[in-house]
């Protein structure tokens, strides 16, 4: 902060100085952050890390959900009991927890997507376009863990 050299009217006591005056064509003020809110230029890309980063940690989260729902297509077994009044094959015991596992953890993934990619871009004023965008990075962790071996 400048200290004020002709006594300004500014209540911080500072001058706008000479230059202050912006014309079209200059990179100071308002024409060097429009870059940045048009979506074009260098500050474009900046822009897009929040979503990336927030969209793989909530792929984080849904890797507890994908392994459910991973255990339920292929290990589940296939119950067979066409032809008769009885079944004599049974699911295993840890299947009521894996279903329950993968309903309420693609619904909380759910809701972490609506608030974080839908909500509160609008809330902040920022276009949906990215964010939502951004979410196809959410199944990322989970597949780069497949092939990986660590999940």
């Amino acid at each position: 902060m400048r200290c004020s050299e002709s006594g300004g009217d500014d209540k911080r006591g500072a001058s706008p100085g000479p230059g202050a005056e912006h014309g079209p064509g200059t990179e100071h003020g308002l024409s060097a952050d429009r870059g940045a809110s048009t979506g074009r230029g260098p500050g474009a890309v900046r822009g897009l890390w929040a979503p990336a980063l927030a969209n793989l940690l909530i792929g984080l989260v849904a890797i507890v959900p994908g392994l459910c729902l991973r255990w339920l297509l292929t290990k589940y077994p296939s119950v067979d009991c066409g032809g008769g009044i009885g079944c004599d094959k049974e699911s295993p015991d840890n299947a009521l927890g894996m279903i329950t596992g993968a309903v309420l953890g693609c619904g909380f993934v759910l809701g972490m997507v609506l608030v974080v990619d839908i909500l509160m871009p609008r809330q902040e004023g920022h276009s949906v376009g990215p964010w939502l965008g951004m979410a196809l990075l959410i199944p990322a962790p989970f597949v780069v863990g497949q092939a990986l071996g660590w999940v």
